[in-house]
């Protein structure tokens, strides 16, 4: 059994931002999730369309690429070491943790047995820690679980490997060996807040950022002819206030972050950015509410969820419209 000296948990809202964190402060940052989060750019706004598949519309409020997004902020290159051999993957992470390097994984919580869950998710990051040859498993921890966990080998190959939609996994993770701490954080998150903004405004496709948005609001009237209408309403009320999001639909988290930021950065209280962001969580909280009461109809009443998909709408493009200014107070 091996278990690196150094391993410690810091329980968070959202799986890919506390491992970020996790993976930062075992490299001396003493950074929060918060921080974490929002230097990597985390909001998003997707509408998807699965014909066939249900939920047959899927609305999800994260970027893409916050792994990316971060470690390029903080000038370290990051790209997700894969293999297609499952048993080589499973070596190079036993001799990374070997080395006394904690690991970022990203799995399916399908596999992974302390979920039990009944639905995939092949996007789920959590960190190892450790492992046990004989024994055969991983000791990691997970987003907001306090306590360590054991994974057999075989359940982890699992949700480590898995093809799912659009997502493909191949055992990917990352061990960095040395990370260093910017010396001077505010322009990493000046630059940060004002990109993130400014992708959300100048999406290139209809079902991203703001355009996805207005996109959803047209279609809004026709999730009633969906036959998965009433899931399709519930699973979006729980992307946006359940599954690790931190209620808003990470806008809770990212108004934290903001009110943090702003001690070295104080534009942003200047522009208001914390109070706006902040209404824009509670708008995102009242659209998820009315969707959940909307499921539970007989009919898909989309004038429930309509207006409160217009006033979210309003806030959040008036939001990213103040947060991209900045880059224009110095």
């Amino acid at each position: 059994m091996h278990i690196i000296d150094k391993a410690a948990h810091f329980p968070g809202q959202h799986c890919a931002s506390t491992g970020i964190r996790n993976l930062v402060n075992f490299h001396g940052f003493n950074w929060s999730e918060e921080i974490c989060f929002g230097i990597g750019a985390g909001l998003g706004i997707w509408y998807l369309s699965f014909p066939g598949v249900s939920p047959s519309r899927l609305i999800h409020v994260r970027s893409e690429d916050i792994e990316t997004q971060f470690f390029k902020r903080i000038g370290f290159p990051f790209q997700w070491e894969q293999y297609e051999d499952p048993a080589a993957s499973e070596q190079a992470v036993i001799d990374k943790l070997k080395d006394g390097l904690p690991v970022m994984l990203q799995t399916d919580i399908f596999y992974l047995p302390y979920y039990n869950s009944k639905t995939h998710f092949p996007g789920h990051v959590i960190t190892a820690w450790g492992y046990d040859l004989k024994e055969r498993w991983f000791l990691i921890s997970d987003t907001e679980r306090e306590d360590f966990i054991k994974v057999s080998f075989d359940d982890m190959r699992k949700a480590r490997y898995t093809d799912f939609g659009f997502f493909q996994s191949r055992g990917n993770f990352f061990a960095p060996e040395k990370l260093d701490c910017p010396k001077d954080i505010a322009p990493v998150i000046r630059k940060a807040i004002a990109d993130n903004s400014s992708a959300l405004l100048n999406s290139a496709t209809e079902f991203s950022g703001l355009v996805a948005l207005e996109k959803w609001e047209q279609e809004l009237q026709n999730w009633a002819e969906f036959k998965d209408w009433n899931w399709t309403a519930r699973f979006t009320y729980q992307v946006i206030e359940r599954r690790g999001t931190g209620g808003g639909g990470f806008r809770l988290l990212y108004s934290r972050f903001l009110e943090e930021a702003a001690a070295c950065l104080p534009q942003i209280e200047l522009l208001g950015l914390s109070g706006m962001m902040r209404e824009v969580a509670s708008a995102w909280t009242e659209l998820a509410e009315a969707l959940k009461i909307a499921s539970e109809k007989e009919t898909f009443e989309f004038e429930i969820v309509k207006p409160k998909l217009r006033q979210l709408n309003k806030l959040e493009t008036a939001y990213h419209h103040q947060a991209v200014k900045l880059v224009e107070t110095r």
